[in-house]
């Protein structure tokens, strides 16, 4: 009876989908097969003193932060396959990109962007994944609020700093974003910036300078690696922690 009561059931509502018009919910879209690139760099947005310096210490400080990625990706399990898509960063990034937005606001102000759908159509046939995890790194130029630090004053100073971010997506053809990395305040990758309150005790002046961390200062900061029994890379430790945040955050089948 219960049979015959389930049947009638669903007779009843494939009835009613028809006379109201409305259509099924569609089945989310699946990426079975990943194809990952390696980090991309947005130049253009990067304000800082020896920018081209700065984007040559990524570029060789991140070189094997792709294939650190793809290996945690295929350990945790969540894709058919997961498969790196070699070559210049630049160019893919010329290849693909179709604009950028800022979004959010004060310390959550982030860059936007949106890819080519003919050249993303052709990288996903050609290289035969499903869909393609983009990674670029960024500069942003936006209101925060650092504090002193080691120090038990608690003083902080509130005004426009320098940093890097990175915005990371999962586009699959022709060129649709299935999930984009969220952007919490004040986070960021680099800090390019500092307030020295130093400065400003030793001169006896109330007005704190915000001054640019040194290249060699930057270089140190990414030459950082994480130490310990446990630790299986020696990527630095940045790239590690974004490593850790990108296969936490992506979804099964995503």
């Amino acid at each position: 009876m219960k049979k015959i009561f389930i049947l009638i059931l669903s007779f009843a509502l494939v009835g009613c989908t028809l006379l109201t018009g409305s259509k099924q919910p569609e089945l989310p879209r699946k990426v079975k097969t990943l194809g990952v690139l390696p980090v991309l760099i947005d130049v253009e947005t990067i304000n800082y003193t020896n920018r081209d310096g700065l984007v040559a210490l990524l570029e060789e400080s991140g070189k094997d932060v792709d294939e650190w990625l793809v290996e945690q990706l295929r350990d945790k399990g969540d894709y058919f396959d997961v498969r790196l898509i070699e070559g210049d960063s630049q160019q893919l990034f010329d290849q693909i990109f179709a604009s950028r937005s800022l979004a959010g606001e004060g310390s959550s102000l982030h860059h936007n962007y949106t890819y080519d759908p003919a050249k993303v159509s052709e990288l996903i046939k050609n290289r035969l994944v499903d869909g393609i995890l983009v990674v670029v790194i960024n500069g942003i130029e936006r209101p925060e609020k650092r504090w002193r630090q080691h120090s038990t004053r608690l003083e902080y100073l509130q005004t426009e700093y320098r940093s890097l971010l990175y915005s990371a997506a999962v586009i699959v053809s022709p060129a649709e974003a299935l999930w984009v990395k969220s952007n919490p305040a004040n986070n960021s990758f680099l800090r390019l910036d500092y307030p020295d309150f130093t400065e400003a005790y030793w001169n006896l002046v109330s007005e704190v300078q915000v001054k640019e961390i040194s290249l060699p200062g930057l270089e140190r900061t990414l030459a950082e690696i994480d130490e310990g029994l446990f630790i299986k890379t020696t990527v630095p430790r940045k790239y590690n922690q974004l490593i850790g945040e990108l296969v936490d955050q992506l979804k099964k089948g995503m």
